[in-house]
């Protein structure tokens, strides 16, 4: 019983000296989640001019040293490649507290940690980017497949969830979201631009949707995004001259619902908002 009691004290101890030192605040309303593990979707193709290319890098920028400490952040592009590595990433990891003696080590960890973010990890994930934007424009043809990649994010996440238990998986899309692809989810040219004529146009939309019921079927075995606790944030970089939003929403909500989310479950935004790097509580 006594060392049961010592060991209550020594926990009250620890978690006292962590809500005085910083800690806290890097964690702060996480509740029981580690952390975040952020899968970013980067869309820098040729439909995307430079004033909106920059303004999206800054975005994700500006996301990657906001969301809290213990971010796990994995950047991917989207271009014709399905099973592309990331592009960047940056998983930090921290000593687990299990001694008052960890407090100051973590303490300085984060401090390190916060330090490179706004620094030299910064100016790797912004050279990554306009690597990236350098390759993606100069290749001719459609080259944005955002859908053919969400067979892949399914296993992707199921990874992330199973290698990093405890962490809130989000995805963030910073694009303008218009498929243009020779081969897209079910091996064939797929365009969301709109028809100028109306009539051409409902054909264009029924034809998408009817693809999407009928084509788009996830790798055996099915999963459902939504159960596995992830999250889906879109931010769209423009959109109007290629499609109307009512539209893309409509496509994409068809899309997304086979994997599991509600028209409800997406947020739509055109820049950062703070929840994006809130934890929910």
């Amino acid at each position: 019983m006594l060392s049961n009691s010592r060991g209550v004290v020594l926990f009250i101890a620890v978690l006292v000296g962590l809500s005085g030192c910083g800690i806290d605040d890097a964690f702060k309303g996480q509740n029981q989640k580690k952390g975040i593990v952020a899968i970013v979707y980067s869309d820098l193709t040729e439909s995307i001019n430079e004033e909106i290319a920059n303004r999206e890098k800054q975005n994700i920028g500006e996301l990657f040293q906001k969301l809290p400490a213990a971010t796990k952040f994995y950047l991917f592009s989207i271009d014709r490649g399905t099973n592309k590595p990331d592009i960047y990433s940056f998983a930090p990891q921290f000593t687990i507290v299990r001694k008052v003696s960890d407090q100051e080590k973590v303490k300085q960890e984060i401090e390190e940690n916060r330090i490179a973010k706004e620094t030299t990890e910064l100016a790797k994930l912004n050279a990554s980017l306009n690597s990236y934007h350098t390759s993606i424009t100069g290749q001719k043809g459609p080259v944005s497949c955002i859908a053919n990649k969400l067979n892949s994010l399914l296993d992707m996440v199921g990874n992330k969830t199973a290698g990093h238990s405890g962490y809130e998986v989000r995805l963030y899309f910073y694009s303008d979201m218009i498929e243009e692809c020779e081969n897209s989810f079910d091996g064939k040219p797929l365009s969301f631009r709109r028809d100028p004529d109306d009539s051409d146009e409902k054909k264009h939309l029924q034809e998408i949707q009817t693809r999407v019921e009928e084509n788009f079927e996830q790798a055996a075995p099915p999963r459902d995004l939504k159960s596995m606790g992830a999250k889906i944030y879109i931010i769209l970089t423009s959109q109007d001259d290629k499609q109307t939003l009512v539209t893309l929403k409509k496509i994409w909500n068809k899309l997304f619902a086979k994997l599991g989310f509600a028209p409800e479950d997406i947020v739509w935004a055109n820049g950062n908002e703070d929840r994006f790097w809130q934890v929910n509580k």
